[in-house]
């Protein structure tokens, strides 16, 4: 056996444990696909790098359909198996679409690999407007579960049906930049880690940018929100939040990339790495994340008009 069907072989093991052992924690659970997108260099040619991917999919989806076998004869537990795949089966899919663009624009495979998770979630939102009874059954199934867990730590006046129509509102006008910053943070972390030795990546973090015209779908997403707040059209609604926020994650990203390229020329030893891993944390810790939150997407935006990073 050649040495690179040895290496290949030792690589797709290792990935596909390595995803299954952090699928199973629930904290590392979000980040399961990192060693899939890790390992995937090890492979030649890039392609073979797609078995990992899919052998670690069909192993979730045989195991989520063994575990509840006895359920799925209810309604309400298969549409609940259904959204329950939604982001594991999203984010394989979205791995596979990502290895199999090595040499696209960052930005480009980070497109690609959303194609699923937004044509799923707008597919599952649009399924569960029609409020048939697999979908009210789910819906009743998802609120009972929440109300068991949250029973007796809910704050005084505030019951689990509110809770979960607040779980529900946000999620719908939020899924696609949950998946995109789960996915692309993972996406980030596996990059830097596979060119963690090479530091023209490090100039190359500091000067990412969106296109020009990008700038048009994010306003024209925030005009859609806007007009929604007048007149109530729920699915435009739901598609204005989702596009708005995705948008607005990315230029969040451009703003820390501007940030990188000031520090970076005060301070060259400082990485662009330290710099987005900073600002991640930054953005979790409250009254300090507004800045992150606001300030960093509208830095990016008005580097649409001004050139910020211009060289001399």
């Amino acid at each position: 056996m050649e040495q690179q069907t040895v290496t290949m072989i030792k690589a797709g093991a290792m990935a596909t444990i390595l995803a299954l052992i952090l699928y199973k924690m629930a904290v590392s659970s979000p980040l399961f696909i990192l060693p899939l997108l890790f390992f995937a260099p090890r492979f030649k040619p890039n392609g073979w790098a797609i078995v990992p991917v899919g052998l670690t999919l069909v192993i979730l989806v045989a195991y989520s359909l063994y575990g509840s076998s006895e359920l799925l004869r209810t309604s309400s537990a298969l549409g609940a198996l259904l959204v329950g795949l939604y982001f594991p089966l999203s984010s394989l899919i979205g791995a596979g679409t990502w290895i199999l663009f090595p040499d696209k624009r960052l930005l480009t495979r980070l497109l690609l690999s959303s194609i699923f998770a937004t044509l799923a979630g707008f597919a599952l939102v649009y399924w569960f407007s029609l409020g048939g009874p697999v979908a009210s059954g789910t819906a009743q199934f998802y609120q009972k579960l929440v109300a068991s867990v949250t029973a007796n730590i809910l704050p005084m006046g505030l019951s689990s049906e509110a809770l979960f129509l607040t779980v529900v509102a946000i999620v719908k006008r939020a899924f696609l930049p949950l998946f995109m910053g789960q996915f692309g943070f993972c996406a980030l972390v596996s990059t830097l880690l596979i060119y963690r030795d090479d530091s023209s990546f490090q100039e190359r973090m500091s000067r990412w940018q969106l296109p020009q015209n990008f700038v048009w779908i994010f306003l024209g997403s925030w005009t859609i929100v806007l007009f929604t707040l007048l007149v109530k059209i729920p699915i435009l609604e739901i598609f204005g939040w989702n596009v708005a926020l995705a948008t607005t994650l990315l230029y969040m990203v451009q703003g820390v990339s501007i940030v990188a390229m000031f520090i970076r020329r005060k301070t060259p030893r400082v990485t662009a790495t330290r710099v987005f891993a900073l600002s991640f944390l930054l953005a979790f810790v409250p009254g300090v994340n507004l800045v992150v939150w606001l300030a960093l997407p509208l830095l990016g935006v008005v580097e649409t008009w001004i050139a910020f990073r211009k060289t001399s």
